[in-house]
């Protein structure tokens, strides 16, 4: 959630539009990946930022890996890691 946060106080900062467009990558129907982009004069994308998640056996996310891009190195840059060590043995739905 703070990470969110902070992604939303980058983008208000920098002026960007709060036209936003998301890419979101599901594996075995849990969330993989998720990439933002805003959009620029109605019709082109420009990447904000992406995050990855990993789960254990049981379904529960134990990593998640925040990355912003960043236009000089064409390329993401990791921002933030947060590591969950989930103690529920209960199966996700």
């Amino acid at each position: 959630m703070i990470t969110n946060l902070i992604m939303a106080i980058f983008i208000s900062a920098a002026g960007v539009s709060t036209n936003l467009v998301y890419n979101v990558k599901m594996e075995n129907n849990r969330l993989a990946n998720k990439e933002v982009f805003s959009v620029e004069n109605g019709k082109y994308l420009k990447r904000l930022f992406k995050m990855d998640f990993t789960y254990n056996a049981q379904g529960q996310v134990t990593d998640k890996k925040t990355y912003v891009w960043s236009d000089a190195r064409q390329n993401y840059v990791l921002q933030q890691t947060e590591t969950f060590n989930p103690t529920d043995d209960r199966q996700a739905e």
